[in-house]
């Protein structure tokens, strides 16, 4: 019997899940947490060493260099959706690669990529979810699994296993478009699935320490805005049903909230449910049972032989062609004897064109005078363009500002200046907000492609009680570039939820 281990970590905890295989039957033997907060106050995460305490844990569960599955958030990849040509299955990889190259924000040449195809776009075009890890990260990843002595054999994209899971207990036919929540210690992943496909994700963090009701609060917050993003992305596609990973009786509060709300039927998915268990795990499951969803649906896929949907160690690739023996050393010759044949007639064609070049040379002498000319004028073409395109349209700044701005009950702004830079402008603002994390919220909401934005942090003021924090942003402007495709959408993924308490920072943890 084959063992299968699958792992993921923030920074508060890592969760793993232990399961046997025989043939394609699995049984889940265990699942725990291993606690990463550090427990010198001046530690902080970057000082826990998460492969030693993982290895530690497994090592007193007698667990020693088992088949490896690693999760990885929404948080630590960039996502889009793309729309792509009609094309044949074994060149879809290569056109996905293409097209982002040119519209994710920071992909390069060496970044893992992988995609899932989703139903057909707009007129016939194929619609595809795609992601992309950096190789750092990868390798910070891997550097995690040798400390703990693993060796990785997949990288899944979290929400797309726990979506995996999912379609195992759904009912045949039911194909409703529906949102699902799963809850973690400091994070909550929202995934819209489309026929059972996750078509729409996003990762909100949230504050640890929080009661039921304030939690249930800020995640209707949340998936009000996520229901209103995916609708304007997916367009004909409406949120029909709510799913939230774990038992009912963690969820009583946020599930009475969205019922009353959102007027949207809810419902619960207890993943325990969907596989078989040990005798030991039988008596003493685990507490927040809906964390291990991406966990289970890794295991399970692993033990059907199913690829995972977004694997970033074995991504989707053109397939290389088999050898053909005879028939390939027969095109290889007449391929040989065709360009020969072209080659004479190049040769050729150029004796041909030598007496037109010389023709040509004595013509283009006469239009010298012509030429000077006509290059001044385009000399003074381009600085007026380079003028006009570095120059600012301050009424359209003002406008953008006032739209991304935050709502006057969460922030307000003191003092705006404006000034001219020889290329673009410069935009500085001061007031104060209601928490220090809505800062870190503006600055997402004020940042583009054509506008850097660099804060001086937080202040506390205790004269203003309503609003207590201030901030200093400088908002760089560079025309001339474009927006990046779904800056909007990103602005909305990156709002921190949390309480009047100031969070920890989360450190560099997946």
């Amino acid at each position: 019997m084959a063992r299968l281990v699958a792992l993921e970590w923030d920074a508060r905890e890592a969760r793993i899940a232990v399961g046997r295989t025989r043939v394609k039957d699995l049984v889940i033997e265990d699942a725990f947490t291993v606690e990463l907060l550090p427990r010198d106050p001046g530690q902080t995460f970057a000082d826990v060493n998460v492969g030693q305490k993982v290895a530690a844990a497994l090592a007193a569960r007698g667990i020693h260099k088992p088949e490896t599955l690693v999760a990885v958030g929404r948080a630590n990849i960039e996502l889009r959706l793309l729309q792509l040509p009609p094309a044949p299955p074994d060149e879809l990889p290569d056109l996905v690669r293409f097209q982002a190259m040119r519209q994710f924000a920071t992909i390069g040449e060496d970044w893992s990529l992988d995609f899932v195809e989703l139903k057909d776009g707009d007129a016939g075009n194929v619609s595809v979810l795609a992601a992309a890890i950096s190789p750092e990260l990868v390798e910070q990843i891997r550097d995690t699994c040798r400390a703990g002595d693993l060796q990785p054999k997949h990288l899944v994209l979290r929400p797309f296993a726990a979506a995996s899971l999912l379609r195992r207990a759904f009912k045949t036919g039911d194909q409703r478009c529906r949102l699902v929540v799963d809850v973690l210690a400091d994070e909550a992943d929202l995934s819209v699935l489309v026929e059972n496909r996750v078509a729409f994700l996003r990762t909100v963090r949230l504050a640890a320490d929080s009661d039921d009701q304030a939690q249930a609060r800020v995640l209707l917050g949340e998936i009000r805005r996520t229901i209103g993003a995916a609708q304007n992305q997916l367009r004909d596609q409406r949120v029909e049903a709510i799913t939230l990973c774990g038992e009912g009786a963690d969820y009583a509060a946020i599930q009475d909230a969205i019922e009353q709300s959102l007027k949207l039927p809810v419902e619960t998915f207890d993943p325990f449910a969907q596989v078989a268990l040990g005798r030991e795990l039988r008596d003493r499951k685990p507490a927040n049972s809906g964390r291990y969803a991406p966990l289970l649906g890794l295991l399970t896929d692993a033990a059907d032989g199913q690829r995972h949907d977004i694997d970033f160690l074995n991504p989707r690739r053109r397939p290389v062609p088999e050898g053909r023996g005879r028939r390939t050393a027969l095109l290889g010759a007449a391929a040989a004897c065709l360009l020969l044949l072209l080659a004479f007639l190049l040769v050729q064609r150029l004796w041909s064109l030598d007496a037109e070049i010389a023709e040509l040379k004595q013509q283009s002498r006469g239009l010298d005078k012509s030429v000077t000319w006509a290059n001044e004028r385009l000399t003074h073409a381009q600085l007026i363009e380079e003028f006009t395109q570095g120059d600012v349209s301050w009424l359209d700044e003002l406008h953008r500002l006032s739209d991304r701005v935050l709502p006057p009950d969460e922030a307000r702004v003191t003092k705006l200046n404006f000034s001219a830079r020889p290329t673009g402008g410069r935009l500085t603002l001061e007031g104060y907000v209601a928490q220090s994390a809505y800062i870190s919220a503006l600055e997402e909401r004020l940042r583009d492609k054509s506008h850097r934005v660099v804060g001086k942090g937080g202040a506390f003021d205790d004269l203003r009680p309503q609003f207590p924090w201030r901030f200093n942003e400088t908002v760089t402007i560079e025309p001339g570039q474009e927006d990046a495709a779904g800056t909007e959408e990103e602005a909305e993924q990156t709002v921190e939820a949390v309480d009047a308490e100031p969070s920890e920072p989360s450190g560099d943890a997946p």
